[in-house]
Formats: C-alpha cells, structure tokens, sequence
C-alpha cells in the first residue's frame, strides 16, 4: 500500500471517528459505552471534546478546551465536572530503524498502567490522522537465564513501537511525529449482566451519566454550570479556567475527579466527591455496571434539583 494510499484511508477514519449522531434516546449505558470508545489523552482532547459538541446540543468550548453547558439561572450558582481526559503517552523518539519509543503522559498513574500496554495494540493519533501500532515484547527466548531484567515488571522505558515501517522516513510519511499521543485501541466491550468493561471505563462512565443527565433537561435549581474539563492529569488547567471564568461556585459536585484537596479552594463551595464503582480497576478492561451507572445519574439529576 503506497503512501498516499494510506493516508487516504487514515484520512476515512479520522472522518468516522469525529462523525456521531445526536444521543437522544440513548441510555447512559449507551453514551458510556460511545465514551470509552473515545481517545483523549491528557493535553489531546481536541477530538473528543468536539465529538460531545455536537452529541450535546447546547454546549461550547471554553479557552482552556472545556466542554461547557448551563441549566437553569439565577441563585445558587454551582458546577458539576467530570474530567474527559486520560492517562496515555506521546512517541519520545523515531529510531532509524522505524521503531518508536514512547513517554508517559500524566500524575498518579496505577502501578499496572504500563504492563497493560504490553503487546497490544495501540493508536498513534498523528497529524494524518489514527495510525495503528502494537507495543512489542521482549523476546524471552533470548534474555531467559542470562538476563535478570528479563523478570522485571514491563515498563514505558522499555517499549518499542511498531507501526510496520523498516525506516524513520516511513514513519514520518505516515504523519507521525514527535509528542504525537499515544493509547490503547478502544474497544469497549458488554458481557455479563449488564457490564461494560474498556480503558477508564469508570471515569467514561460518569461522563456519560453526567451527559445523560443534561440530555434530560432536569429542572435546575439556580444555575448549573455543567462541565467536561480537560488536563486533570497534568496540572488541572481546565478545571482552573472553569472556575476563574464561571466561579465562584456555592456548591460543586466533582464525579471521578483527580484533583487531591490542597486544589479546592473556597471558590468551589461546598464540594461533593462521587467515585464509579469499578472492577479491575485501571487496567484495560476496566469494568462498570449497568445499575451503577444508573445509580450516579440519578444521583446527578437529583443533586441537579436540590434546594441548596
């Protein structure tokens, strides 16, 4: 497949992955499952926080990159944030030799976030568009008793990524570059009694019961400010630009935030912390209930209500 070929056809799935349909009539199991599917990694929302423009009627983008939409007016004025961001990598070098390497992107990622990157399959997003790739793994017929790192636990320092080019020329033709971000194929998948596993199923989750909930149209007390914010894994500046542009808030609801307590200051108000329930926590199959999700919609059309 000659070059021009291949950015047509990563061109094609750039196109889909932006592409969606309104999400009305949808449930929050629905959305979350559309969510996971979704790549953002920290600092690399631009895709998904356009795909929830146009699945969310009503809502803009702030300067920081947020997804931003209010229900109701007047007194009290609160928030509601979910973070549409994701622990992920950006390619740290192009070798001669076609291979990548990589670098992790974002704080407090779990233990087990490397190892389950580790021969599966990866997408670069570069400038063409999605290029798909695979972490390679070390040869253990080559390193096994005479190699003490060949027990070590995988890690980001020592993954190789192939694309399937022989040169760093070819790499390059595929439109991939430098600090160009790096995450797992999302394929988000249903099994069991109403369980949806995939990468960050957890957070997902939430946004997409936060997404249910303004879909809803609830009857808001005062004003809701409702947000999807960015870079929760580095610094927090979406949350930040939120609250200095819209804040002070008198009350905040915070559903699978990151942010530790030394960032909430009296500009939130009140601030109530909702966390998914999870299986398997952190790793690529990741897993939440139907019943829970139902659960924290609820409980944000509920907070959404409330007299303050």
């Amino acid at each position: 497949m000659g070059n021009t070929t291949v950015r047509g056809a990563v061109g094609a799935l750039t196109v889909l992955c932006l592409v969606t349909v309104p999400a009305r009539g949808q449930t929050a199991a629905d959305l979350a499952e559309r969510f996971i599917g979704m790549t953002a990694v920290s600092g690399f929302e631009q895709a998904m926080a356009d795909s929830l423009l146009q699945l969310l009627p009503g809502t803009v983008k702030d300067r920081a990159g947020n997804v931003v939409a209010v229900l109701g007016s007047g007194q009290p004025v609160r928030l509601v944030a979910c973070p549409m961001d994701e622990w992920g990598y950006v390619v740290g070098n192009i070798r001669e030799d076609g291979y990548v390497t990589l670098r992790r992107v974002g704080r407090g990622a779990p233990a087990q976030f490397d190892q389950g990157h580790e021969g599966h399959r990866v997408t670069v997003w570069g400038a063409s568009g999605p290029v798909p790739a695979v972490v390679g793994v070390p040869s253990t017929h080559l390193r096994r008793g005479r190699d003490p790192i060949a027990d070590r636990l995988f890690t980001v320092d020592e993954a190789m990524l192939d694309l399937g080019a022989s040169s760093d020329a070819m790499v390059r033709a595929l439109g991939v570059d430098i600090v160009d971000p790096v995450a797992l194929e999302k394929r988000p998948h249903r099994y069991g009694d109403g369980l949806l596993a995939g990468p960050e199923a957890g957070q997902r989750g939430s946004c997409a019961a936060l997404a249910q909930a303004y879909l809803d149209r609830p009857r808001a007390r005062g004003t809701v400010v409702a947000a999807f914010v960015v870079e929760s894994r580095i610094g927090h500046r979406g949350l930040s630009t939120l609250t200095n542009a819209r804040g002070p808030f008198d009350a905040t609801l915070l559903l699978d935030y990151p942010a530790p307590d030394r960032l909430i200051t009296e500009s939130y108000g009140s601030v109530a912390r909702v966390q998914m329930p999870t299986r398997y926590g952190g790793w690529s199959v990741e897993t939440v209930g139907r019943s829970d999700l139902e659960a924290i919609l609820a409980r944000i059309k509920n907070w959404m209500e409330a007299e303050q």
